[in-house]
């Protein structure tokens, strides 16, 4: 019952920050971190359990006639993700508290973010299907809210307008695809159907269930040509892009792909219709970042290229390019969010994201550059930093996999979104940071306080710590979770 308490601890908990509001700011955002610390508590006294091959399950008998059950359980795949969406959302909430302003309602932000958390985490501990899906579409309604948190903006309203068409939509495909899955494998269960491949993969119903899934993944994924909606929800505060992009709602059409990887991967559907939407998306975003000049415009875009990069591998159908894919969510999740961060930092501190109107920031924001520096070199891959780990086995892969008879395909757009890669995160880090000083800033740039350097500092620090010992800080999480 404990994994239960943890499934639906944030969905309780946003009452509070509500609640705090009249105790003034720290106290909303001490409340919400209150919520989070202690979910992660709860999940680090299974991990141990989770990690040495145990299952932990929770279940609830709701309406069994149904099958609709309130079931959870936790596998390593779970844990890896529910310690992400928690982790990086307590290192945003301290973020948040001193990157808003004082005409920002907190207590309503903090409510917002506990609830778009809490229908993360229902995603990946979701045993029942019926279940997930009811998370799936709380996440579209509970990002609507944040990505139009600042609702006097008309790009604010028209983002989340159109991230709750898209990703509501695919949601209703899942759905679909789902329901299909449950029915050849006679249980809406998750942990039945991860042991039915073979008669999944033999049904008749499988191309359309696998068509239908993949629709709600590349939707909420954004993978081409559903790729256009990420960038408009840019609008929302910097803290919510930074969560959104990085453990959180895109990586759920991941999350999605990973734990359906054992039953549907393996076919010539499977290969051609992940890969190839995965590689396309890959070049095709990176293309579109390198020519943004708005910072959050090309971390959007560079987000989305990553998200090709991932679908691309699990696409792949091998076991080894599911463990470089895990690895990468990772550290995926751990430069985006930093550089994400940063652009807060340089946004809120010279007054302007816009690439023309930046530059020497280095010598005026140390610290901030720095951490950009270091985060922008593993989002480009350059060694020893965590990014060039995963971005040179998924060029392994990719030189060996044949696509339509064509041997060069997948290896040559491979390397050009790799290369893409490189020239975005270098234009970022450099057309910020350095080159010469400017006079025409609109604020006056310089270092901001710990509030908002800390919580990157802490993720940049994973950066360098993954990239120079991968065996100790993200081997055991990724071999559990991708392994037999």
């Amino acid at each position: 019952m404990l994994l239960a308490f943890l499934a639906v601890l944030p969905l309780i908990g946003a009452l509070a920050p509500a609640l705090a509001i009249r105790a003034g700011r720290d106290a909303c955002a001490l409340a919400a971190g209150l919520v989070t610390l202690t979910a992660i508590i709860i999940l680090a006294t299974m991990a141990p359990a989770v990690m040495a091959g145990e299952v932990i399950q929770a279940r609830i008998d709701w309406v069994p006639s149904l099958g609709l059950n309130a079931n959870f359980f936790l596998d390593p795949l779970g844990l890896m993700f529910a310690g992400m969406i928690l982790g990086i959302g307590l290192l945003i909430i301290v973020y948040a508290r001193f990157y808003l302003s004082k005409a920002d309602p907190m207590g309503r932000f903090f409510t917002y973010l506990l609830l778009f958390q809490g229908a993360m985490l229902g995603i990946v501990l979701s045993d029942n299907i019926l279940l997930l899906l009811i998370f799936w579409e709380l996440t579209s309604l509970s990002s609507f809210l944040l990505i139009g948190f600042w609702r006097h903006l008309p790009e604010g309203r028209q983002g989340a307008r159109m991230a709750l068409a898209i990703t509501g939509a695919g949601g209703l495909s899942l759905i679909g695809g789902l329901m299909i899955l449950g029915s050849i494998a006679g249980s809406y269960d998750l942990t039945v159907i991860l042991e039915n491949r073979e008669a999944i993969q033999a049904s008749p119903l499988y191309l359309p269930a696998l068509i239908l899934i993949l629709g709600g993944c590349f939707t909420k994924s954004a993978q081409f040509p559903f790729h256009f909606w990420l960038p408009h929800a840019m609008a929302a505060p910097t803290p919510v892009s930074a969560y959104l992009h990085s453990a959180t709602m895109v990586k759920a059409g991941v999350f999605m792909l990973a734990r359906l990887w054992p039953v549907l991967a393996g076919t010539d559907a499977w290969f051609l219709i992940v890969a190839t939407t995965g590689l396309v998306t890959m070049v095709v975003a990176a293309c579109i970042a390198l020519f943004k000049d708005d910072l959050k415009g090309l971390l959007a875009y560079s987000t989305v290229s990553h998200l090709g990069f991932l679908t691309m591998l699990f696409g792949l159908g091998t076991p080894i390019a599911a463990v470089v894919g895990v690895f990468h969510i990772i550290n995926h999740a751990t430069f985006k969010a930093a550089l994400f961060m940063n652009a807060g930092i340089v946004d809120h501190e010279a007054g302007t994201r816009d690439l023309k109107r930046l530059g020497g920031l280095f010598s005026l924001m140390p610290i901030a550059g720095t951490l950009a520096l270091i985060a922008g070199l593993s989002m480009a891959g350059i060694p020893p930093l965590n990014g060039f780990i995963s971005k040179e086995m998924m060029l392994e892969e990719a030189s060996h996999t044949v696509w339509l008879g064509q041997p060069w395909v997948f290896p040559v757009l491979a390397t050009l979104g790799a290369t893409l890669s490189v020239a975005y995160s270098l234009r970022y880090v450099i057309h910020v940071y350095f080159g010469p000083k400017r006079d025409d800033y609109p604020k006056k740039p310089h270092d901001p306080g710990i509030g908002l350097w800390g919580p990157p500092a802490v993720l940049t620090a994973l950066v360098v710590l993954i990239g120079l010992m991968p065996a100790l800080f993200a081997g055991p999480i990724v071999a559990a979770t991708a392994g037999p």
